[in-house]
């Protein structure tokens, strides 16, 4: 699809205003989401948009709730090639050069700058983490320049469910017409929030060697989804599939955390009522309730223990199974689903990684 040169023009004042009258959200927050809303909508409509899956707390809070709070970056997972890097790093450098490409005629049609984040900052950087962040500059009406920061995570390369696609909420006929984005189901992006929640500083990742990639930022916003999700669980507003969200959990605990069996989301309590005003409260509207940082906490450690550590003999098997280097997906998932990520060459890499577990008792 062509991209329309009214896209290019700064957003007005009077749109901006209408948007935060209707989301009850900070001015240069809702401009910050609107172009946010345009980079995804070009995306979306590219050719290449099938190789993307939206993912972390924009997908979450966007595409699955009733906005609670607001997401001001995009986390996008390659799921085009699930074999990707078989090859070595120069198939990795060379997807990530035809994505930064594509990336930066967007950026230009929408009359924005594309540069390296801070993580990553050369392409062979880029493929050897198999991670990528980017900045875009945007013509801002209250920053000199306003930025909008986008992940790309080549690591895992799949999903286990299939992709799906959802409608974006955020919608003004101006400036963004109305469009789709494809997703991962609510159990695998709530799956990736809660192994990153997992454990602290100690914590050693298989995926994402150097602590660079995706989730190694804000947590305080994991915790709040995760304490959310656990709200609407306890009463009954959930429409989670809490069995697949385990074995999900399970799944990409043993792949991604060294001696994953021995976590139990021990960093949870080093979080503070400072990372929530600071991290949290600028992207939730005025005038919701926001419960302080100990009664989130309390809730995410309930929901933890009564509904994700309850491992069954099954989970247990599959852990000590894959820490012998064994990759038996029958044991947590149906036949079509186990089928769909058996021989995936990121287990296969992730086996090669894996140490025997220090306690399996």
């Amino acid at each position: 699809m062509a991209t329309s040169k009214k896209n290019s023009n700064p957003i007005s004042k009077k749109i901006i205003n209408n948007l935060v009258q209707q989301f009850a959200i900070e001015d240069d927050t809702v401009e910050q989401v609107l172009w946010l809303s345009r980079v995804l909508r070009e995306i979306s409509n590219a050719e290449f948009s099938k190789d993307f899956a939206l993912m972390g707390g924009s997908a979450i809070v966007f595409l699955y709730s009733d906005l609670y709070r607001f997401s001001t970056d995009l986390d996008l997972d390659f799921v085009g090639n699930k074999n990707l890097g078989v090859y070595g790093k120069p198939e990795i450098k060379d997807q990530i050069k035809s994505d930064k490409e594509k990336l930066e005629g967007i950026a230009k049609s929408l009359g924005m700058k594309l540069k390296y984040g801070t993580d990553v900052k050369s392409l062979a950087q880029a493929a050897s983490a198999r991670f990528v962040q980017y900045v875009l500059e945007y013509p801002s009406l209250y920053f000199d320049p306003g930025r909008i920061e986008i992940d790309l995570s080549y690591r895992y390369c799949h999903t286990v469910q299939k992709p799906v696609m959802k409608p974006w909420p955020i919608v003004e006929d101006k400036v963004l017409p109305p469009f789709e984005v494809q997703t991962l189901s609510q159990e695998e992006l709530f799956a990736g929030k809660i192994i990153a929640i997992l454990g602290g500083k100690e914590m050693k990742r298989m995926d994402f060697p150097g602590k660079i990639g995706l989730f190694f930022k804000r947590k305080i916003r994991h915790l709040y989804d995760i304490y959310l999700l656990a709200d609407n669980v306890e009463r009954g507003q959930s429409t989670i599939n809490i069995e697949l969200l385990q074995n999900l959990i399970v799944l990409f605990g043993v792949s991604r955390i060294e001696d994953f069996g021995l976590y139990r989301g021990d960093s949870i309590v080093g979080y503070t009522d400072e990372d929530m005003s600071q991290e949290l409260m600028a992207v939730v509207p005025k005038g919701k309730p926001v419960p302080g940082v100990k009664e989130v906490q309390w809730g995410v450690r309930q929901f933890l223990d009564r509904h994700v550590f309850q491992f069954s003999d099954a989970h247990y098997e599959f852990i000590e199974d894959f820490s012998k280097g064994l990759f038996r997906p029958k044991k947590l998932f149906s036949t079509s689903l186990a089928n769909r990520i058996k021989g995936m060459f990121y287990y296969d890499e992730m086996l090669k990684r894996v140490k025997p577990l220090k306690t399996v008792r």
